[in-house]
Order: C-alpha cells, then sequence, then structure tokens
C-alpha cells in the first residue's frame, strides 16, 4: 500500500511539472483563434448552453424571446471588469465581413456584471454568468458567433466560445443516421443521408450558395462539409450519398463522476487532499480498440456541474486535479492523444495534450476540474491535421450511440456573409412555418 501511495504522489508531482511547462509556453499565446479556446490558465468551467438547459447545444433562432447563458469561474479570485463582444463568422469560422453595426444592435462591447465568489471551498474563485442577447446587445444577423471575453482589447481575450444562431427557411428532412450501407464501412463508419426543402425560400444555385456541415456530437475538429447535393430538383435537394456523408463511429465515452469528494465513485483509484488541494486519480484506461463493443451509457461528450458534499454546485462546488493514465507500449510517432469532450471545448486543446512517460509506459494527463459529471474520449491528432482521430486508441463500432448535427448556410449572390438558413439536431427538426 505504501508503494503504490508513493507511485500516486510521483504521478502527480511529474504531471504538475510537465503540465506547468506547457502552461507557461501555451497560455503566452493570446492571439484570438475563431475556436473554443481559454487562453488565461485561471479561467476555468466555460460553460454556454441555453438559458435553463445545461445540456443543450448553444444554438438559438433569431429574433427569438431565447436567450444563451454563459458561465465561467475564475481561479484568481477578486473581481475583474469581464468584457464580453461577438465576432460574426462566415460557415468557415473566418471572421465574416460585416461591421459591427450590421450584425448588432445597442453596444458593440459590455461589461460582465454578476458575479458572486466561492463559499466552503478548498479552491477560491468567482463565478461569473451572463445571459445574452440582452436589452445592451442584440444580434441581427444568423450564422456563426464567436463570443469573445476579454479584460483590456478583444485582440488579447481571456477566452473565445462558438455558438449559433439560425433563421428557419429551409426544411431539412428524410434525416436518415445509422450504419453506413458501403461494405468496406459498414462496421467502422455512420452515414448521414438527408434532403433539404426550400419551401418558398429561393435558392437560385444550391450547388454554390449552399454550404452544408455536418457535426458528430458537437465537435468541429471532425466536421464533414458539404457543397454539391447528389441530385437537384425543383423541389427538393438530395444528399444521399454512399462515401461524402460518413463519420468514424467512434466508442461510447468513458466517465469522470467527482460530483462528491468524500468517496470513490466507479473509475476513480484514489481521491488525496494535499498541499495544494484535491487530486483524483482515476483507475488505469484501456485500449478499447480491436475490443469488444460495450454499450456503456453516456451523455454524448457533454458534462454537468454538481456537488453532492453541498448545496449550491455553481459556488459551493470544489476543484480537483483529475489524473487520467492510459497505458501504451511505445509512445505514437508523429502524432500526440488529447483527452476531448466539453470539458475541453470539444476541441483539441494544448493543456489536455496526453505526455508519454518512459518509465510507467503510460500516456498521462492531469486536468482541473469543478465537481461534477463529465464524459471524455481519447483522440490521436498528428502534427498536421486538426482532426482527432478515435480508430487507435477507442476504436469505432457502428454500434455506437452518436448525435448528430446537420447545418445549412446559404450566401446569397452579392451578399458578404452567410446566413444559416436550415439547422437539425439528432431527434429535432427545427423548420420554417409552411
Amino acid at each position: 500500500m505504501k508503494n503504490a501511495f508513493a507511485s500516486i504522489l510521483l504521478i502527480i508531482i511529474v504531471f504538475s511539472s510537465i503540465l506547468a511547462q506547457d502552461d507557461i509556453a501555451f497560455y503566452s499565446q493570446k492571439a484570438l483563434r475563431t475556436q473554443n479556446r481559454i487562453y488565461n490558465p485561471d479561467i476555468k468551467t466555460v460553460l454556454i448552453f441555453p438559458t435553463g438547459y445545461p445540456l443543450e447545444m448553444p444554438v438559438i433562432s433569431l429574433n427569438s424571446d431565447k436567450t444563451l447563458q454563459l458561465q465561467f469561474d475564475d481561479l484568481a479570485g477578486g473581481v475583474k471588469n469581464f468584457q464580453y463582444t461577438f465576432l460574426h463568422c462566415d460557415a468557415n469560422w473566418e471572421p465574416s465581413q460585416l461591421r459591427m453595426n450590421e450584425y448588432m444592435e445597442g453596444f458593440d462591447s459590455d461589461e460582465i456584471r454578476d458575479y458572486k465568489f466561492s463559499f466552503n471551498t478548498t479552491t477560491s474563485y468567482t463565478h461569473y454568468s451572463l445571459i445574452f442577447p440582452n436589452d445592451r446587445i442584440r444580434l441581427t444577423k444568423s450564422g456563426n458567433y464567436l463570443l469573445v471575453v476579454y479584460l483590456d482589447s478583444p485582440t488579447q481575450p481571456e477566452f473565445s466560445l462558438r455558438f449559433i444562431i439560425y433563421e428557419p427557411r429551409v426544411i431539412i428532412q428524410d434525416v436518415k443516421i445509422g450504419r453506413a450501407h458501403l461494405p468496406a464501412y459498414m462496421n467502422t463508419k455512420h452515414e448521414v443521408d438527408f434532403t433539404i426543402r426550400p419551401v418558398k425560400y429561393k435558392i437560385p444555385v444550391p450547388d454554390r450558395d449552399l454550404t452544408i456541415v455536418i457535426l458528430q456530437n458537437w465537435r468541429w475538429d471532425n466536421a464533414l462539409t458539404i457543397k454539391q447535393p447528389r441530385n437537384i430538383t425543383p423541389d427538393l435537394l438530395d444528399y444521399d450519398y454512399e462515401e461524402e456523408n460518413l463519420f468514424d463511429a467512434g466508442n461510447q465515452y468513458r466517465s469522470v463522476d467527482i460530483k462528491s469528494l468524500r468517496y470513490r465513485s466507479e473509475y476513480i483509484a484514489d481521491i488525496l487532499y494535499l498541499a495544494d488541494g484535491y487530486h483524483v486519480v482515476m483507475q488505469l484506461d484501456r485500449i478499447k480498440a480491436g475490443k469488444p463493443f460495450v454499450n456503456d451509457p453516456d451523455l454524448n461528450g457533454r458534462l454537468y456541474i454538481k456537488t453532492e458534499d453541498m448545496e449550491h454546485s455553481e459556488t459551493e462546488a470544489d476543484y480537483a486535479m483529475v489524473h487520467f493514465s492510459l497505458p501504451l507500449g511505445y509512445p505514437l510517432a508523429h502524432a500526440s492523444i488529447f483527452i476531448m469532450g466539453e470539458l475541453t471545448g470539444n476541441s483539441l486543446q494544448p493543456e489536455a495534450k496526453m505526455i508519454y512517460n518512459y518509465e510507467t509506459m503510460r500516456y498521462e494527463g492531469s486536468l482541473r476540474l469543478k465537481q461534477g459529471y463529465y464524459n471524455y474520449i481519447y483522440v490521436v491528432a498528428n502534427h498536421e491535421s486538426g482532426a482527432g482521430d478515435t480508430s487507435i486508441i477507442e476504436g469505432n463500432f457502428w454500434e455506437t450511440d452518436n448525435e448528430y448535427t446537420i447545418l445549412v448556410y446559404h450566401r446569397e449572390p452579392g451578399e458578404i456573409f452567410d446566413k444559416l438558413v436550415g439547422y437539425y439536431q439528432s431527434g429535432n427538426e427545427y423548420s420554417p412555418k409552411q
């Protein structure tokens, strides 16, 4: 037992040293990216969701009474004058050519005024929240948006988050999501087929003016972009392809349950309280690729904040450094392993990059997480591609239960921005009135 405890402490010390070096290198680069990205290591648990629905995706319809809610913690504590603004982007997440006053009404930036201090926690923090659009800033165009939170200048952000606003002009219908039809991909890929009906909305040249983007579990790194319909009729656009609309099916997400730090939940090897706070040591994860599929229930990568130890989760949930280990006999050549899920903004975050430990023959990584329940997967990314590959660690199984999002962007002739005129989320169709 003493040897095991000593090994755990050694892992924690090594993790902390490596991550501190990585943080210094990464967080010194604060140039704004049009991505889900945290630029300040003191900013944690950055969440955006439809107000009142923390497990839903950050999507609202244009000119509706629906709003989005932003929440985040500042581990530096105190009160800061956080400002926010919005950047309109095209279908490829490049800044659009619109001026601010062409997509915003009211102020072009504003202060985040709603904050609370943590209470009864070993890690002190200030919890901030914001609801928008609001009476100070309104958004007047549909499309892709980047929320930018900063202190002095939006070009030196604290963090940035993606969200979308749609205007239902077309109907996305006949959606079929399931096992790929081609024999070569039947066991490892999912196929997403659908048609688009413009109703009364005019799209004179759809193969030129439309851009279709399909997301898997709200991941932008492996999004599919389709420009050409397979077939065009006066009333229908057909996107029933054989290969262009295939996703690696991946596997069910793994989970971290730290709603309580008083007992070890499933998959947790140990909970330690050290001089710098709580440490949660996860059990060794296993390679799932090549193993039989196990249908473990999951949240498709989501998270929710909850403490069972106190009453108010927003300000009484504590933080813990959670340590992950993935045994592998050798380091991958010209590639890196990342922890991915909503806990990393569903993107390849430098702080979520695993480091290979030659002594233990494991990939190891740590994330500081607030009490709650988290989904995650391991993805592999080479140094040239921005997409995470699930095939090496998680495997790809057609039985995997994923959620898919279909986005229809339209750039009218002569326009300088992309409207988002169609939105579909697995099981829910958002359509114009007929």
